[in-house]
């Protein structure tokens, strides 16, 4: 049983109750009035848990919680009633019945713009017959004042005598329209409409549902000294201990257990993205941060199966840096994320993974290498670099990095810098300007 949230104003309630009425099984509905946009607010952040998915009145609301509440509208199916061809055109139909008058280019129709293809009216419809709008774009009602707006650019076209009709989707236009003479045509969807609506917010459900059952695997793994056994198996315990305590306190249950060497969390994905902000920030490294004195790369792994996931997660791991406890995510179509530190994340794109396998098949490098060099390149903002660099924020050896840059200079994907004044004691280190496209 899905529930579904319905948010209206009182003026829109007339019409929109009418979804308690629609036969679609399956599915709870609660149709939830709202006073203004900013009472909106108010109830969609208090309210929107709750529901599998919401719709919405119309335009305006939908827009200002998809500009207001980007993070919070982001993470539930949100969709909006709208006007079909059908439902306009039906309403044409009686305007033109009762008035044999009616001239499009005396009107004004407030709900069609360029994203729904100007319900096809410019499709035979000639220009000097061309009704007014109130903009080209549907973007105009996400305008803080978009109320003002509509009812303004209708009050001005009928003072200014240029139309006799005023078509709208607001139920509320008329209580602007207290200086004239004219009701406005009011149009809203049909029960057939809306239910169509209602079966693609379904599906919408139906897809996300399908994704959270997605099996995520986590690989949190700490360093330590092979010989200091007490050192190791502390570790071990405080760590099992901070992720007991970050389920406790985040109300997630992770499935964690010890490996020999590292710990592994198995969830889905719908908590994944709770914990990672929508794979942007980790609050589990955050957590981890605070409470312990020592440092943890978590990888997180999305796969078909758990065991793709465990694949996964490992890899991903190895992109983290010793230094500080972070994370990264490969996902299943092998997208590596990360650092999930806020804004500041890399992600790999599909193309950029199929330039790196081209280069790897070129030199013999491997591709999990050459992402690691990339992926460095690209938090440290340069294309310039030592082999101690590498070796310092890889977690290999300076050896290991030298022979990985020499690679990449004898196939002319790297120059040694000559004019680079060398700083300190010692023998001057070459830099290595590193060239992947």
């Amino acid at each position: 049983m899905y529930k579904i949230c319905a948010f209206s104003t009182i003026y829109s309630h007339k019409w929109m109750k009418k979804i308690y009425d629609l036969n679609i099984p399956n599915v709870e509905f609660e149709v939830i009035i709202y006073e203004n946009l900013s009472n909106l607010e108010n109830l969609f952040t208090g309210n929107y848990l709750k529901f599998d998915g919401i719709v919405f009145s119309g335009q305006i609301p939908y827009l200002h919680i998809r500009k207001t509440l980007q993070k919070e509208a982001t993470r539930i199916p949100c969709m909006f009633f709208d006007i079909t061809e059908r439902d306009f055109y039906y309403k044409l139909a009686e305007v033109q019945y009762n008035d044999p008058t009616f001239h499009f280019n005396e009107s004004i129709i407030d709900f069609i713009y360029e994203e729904n293809n100007y319900l096809g009216l410019k499709a035979w419809l000639p220009e000097d017959n061309f009704p007014y709008l109130l903009s080209e774009t549907i973007q105009v009602f996400g305008l803080t004042n978009a109320y003002e707006v509509v009812s303004k650019r209708h009050l001005q076209l009928l003072k200014e005598k240029k139309v006799r009709y005023c078509f709208t989707r607001l139920t509320n236009l008329y209580t602007y329209f207290d200086e004239v003479d004219v009701e406005p045509i009011l149009v809203v969807p049909t029960e057939k409409s809306m239910e169509s609506t209602l079966q693609k917010l379904i599906k919408e459900i139906e897809l996300i549902s399908l994704k959270n059952s997605q099996v995520v695997c986590g690989h949190l793994v700490f360093s330590y000294m092979a010989n200091d056994m007490q050192e190791f198996e502390y570790r071990q315990i405080a760590l099992y201990k901070a992720i007991l305590d970050f389920n406790r306190k985040s109300a997630i249950s992770l499935i964690s257990y010890r490996n020999a060497i590292h710990y592994e969390i198995i969830t889905n994905y719908g908590d994944y993205v709770n914990i990672t902000n929508n794979s942007t920030n980790c609050s589990l490294a955050n957590f981890l941060r605070q409470e312990l004195p020592f440092k943890v790369r978590i990888g997180w792994g999305i796969g078909k199966t758990l065991q793709d996931a465990q694949i996964q997660a490992e890899t991903a791991s190895t992109y983290c840096n010793d230094s500080v406890t972070e994370s990264y995510v490969l996902t299943r179509e092998n997208q590596l994320v990360g650092p999930l530190e806020g804004e500041n994340f890399l992600i790999l794109s599909e193309d950029t993974s199929v330039m790196i396998d081209d280069i790897a098949s070129k030199t013999n490098i491997s591709s999990f290498q050459l992402q690691k060099i990339y992926t460095l390149m690209t938090m440290l903002k340069k294309d310039e670099l030592t082999a101690d660099e590498i070796s310092l924020h890889l977690s290999i050896t300076t050896r290991t990095a030298n022979r990985l840059l020499k690679k990449l200079e004898e196939c002319q994907y790297a120059t040694v810098q000559t004019n680079v004044v060398h700083k300190g004691k010692g023998r001057p280190k070459n830099v290595y300007k590193v060239k992947f496209w």
